[in-house]
């Protein structure tokens, strides 16, 4: 027992430690900026791409984001415990202390780390298609000379299509805000798993160490709810207005019917 409350203390130490020297809730933030605009180019790519089914797209554009998400996190444990972070280890002979200088996740001395990260900065890209241009593939409005729009939308399309919209910011919002406040425990606690499972805290190899298992388990409920609101979404703006492949060119269509 003394020996796990020992090793438990070493982790605290060592969250603690990165709580200290960085503002995690705001190093999140960039994460989920970076996030919410890879779920937008995924979005674009695929309508370029001739991907037309809105639902289907919101999908796939949220699951990539959140692969995204995974990447900038690991990134960030790069860079977080990349720096000099010295932590006291007990030791667990009853020898005295030893002090771990440098625990480098980085792997500066080719030992094992994580190096050579390819792509930046992940859980998810909701509506991702506010700054797509009209596309109407059917007939049925043809918009005079301009972007601007008639905002005299029929009540019974413009005024659901808004509300849905409106629904997914709120969503993605939430979702973010959830994340944002929640860092303090979700870096820390990857970032020591990266450590553990890179071998850099040797008392601690006994444990189950898992850095993606772990984020995986504290962000999955966001990423579900996000996804699933953003899929109906999709799929209930083109239900509304079928010649439309994005959200711009459904208002569009709702205006000019």
């Amino acid at each position: 027992m003394a020996k796990k409350g020992r090793l438990k203390k070493l982790g605290v130490s060592f969250q603690e430690r990165l709580l200290k020297k960085y503002f995690v809730r705001w190093h999140m933030s960039l994460i989920l900026m970076a996030t919410v605009a890879s779920g937008l180019l995924v979005d674009k790519a695929l309508l370029h791409m001739g991907f037309d089914a809105m639902g289907w797209r919101y999908a796939i554009s949220v699951l990539a984001a959140y692969g995204f998400f995974f990447l900038a996190v690991r990134m960030w444990i790069w860079y977080a415990a990349g720096v000099a972070v010295t932590i006291s280890m007990p030791d667990l002979n009853g020898t005295g202390d030893i002090g771990i200088p440098n625990v480098n996740i980085g792997g500066a001395d080719g030992e094992a780390g994580f190096a050579g990260f390819a792509g930046g900065d992940s859980g998810g890209g909701g509506a991702s298609d506010l700054f797509d241009t009209p596309v109407v593939s059917s007939g049925g409005g043809g918009g005079g000379g301009g972007s601007s729009f008639d905002f005299s939308l029929d009540l019974d399309e413009g005024f659901w299509i808004l509300l849905v919209l409106a629904v997914v910011v709120i969503v993605v919002a939430m979702a973010g805000g959830y994340l944002i406040w929640m860092a303090p425990e979700i870096l820390p606690d990857v970032a020591l798993e990266c450590a553990i499972g890179a071998g850099l805290v040797k008392q601690l190899k006994d444990q189950d160490a898992g850095w993606a298992g772990r984020l995986l388990w504290k962000t999955w409920i966001p990423l579900v709810i996000v996804m699933i609101v953003a899929a109906f979404a999709g799929s209930f703006i083109q239900d509304m207005c079928p010649g439309a492949t994005s959200v711009r060119a459904a208002l569009h269509c709702a205006a000019t019917q």
